[in-house]
Formats: structure tokens, C-alpha cells, sequence
């Protein structure tokens, strides 16, 4: 019995240390910046209304943040 619960809480902290490891990392602010600058041309090229740009920017920053493996943001400045 006592073997049992060392084995399941091995386990567990293995479980949570590795789900700790795949977390994404921090983008670098330039790259930020950079997503922000090529998101706003493309919110250009896309007619997006100015009511709107704040979402779409933020929202195409954090879509080529995840693909890139980074994690996503709550604010962009522009």
C-alpha cells in the first residue's frame, strides 16, 4: 500500500512538473511589436474599421504569437 501511493505521487509530479515544462514562452517585445506592425497593414489592407482595430490587431498578434509557439498577450500597442 504504501509502495502504491509513493508510485501515484511520483506520478502526479511528474504529470504537473511536465505540463509546467510545455507552457509557451514569452514572446520578445520586438517580435510583438513586429506582429502588431504587419497586423495593422493587413487591418488596412482589410478595410477594418477604426471601432474595430483594436480587436483585430490583438487578435492577429495572438494568432502569429500561438503559431510560433509563444504565449499570447493581453494588450497591444499601436
Amino acid at each position: 500500500m504504501k509502495n502504491t501511493l509513493l508510485g501515484m505521487v511520483a506520478a502526479l509530479t511528474f504529470v504537473a512538473t511536465s505540463s509546467l515544462a510545455d507552457e509557451n514562452a514569452v514572446a520578445p517585445q520586438e517580435l510583438v511589436q513586429e506582429f502588431t506592425q504587419m497586423c495593422l497593414e493587413w487591418a488596412n489592407d482589410d478595410g477594418v474599421e477604426a471601432k474595430d482595430l483594436k480587436k483585430y490587431v490583438l487578435d492577429c498578434v495572438n494568432d502569429e504569437l500561438t503559431s510560433s509557439n509563444y504565449q499570447a498577450v493581453s494588450n497591444v500597442e499601436f
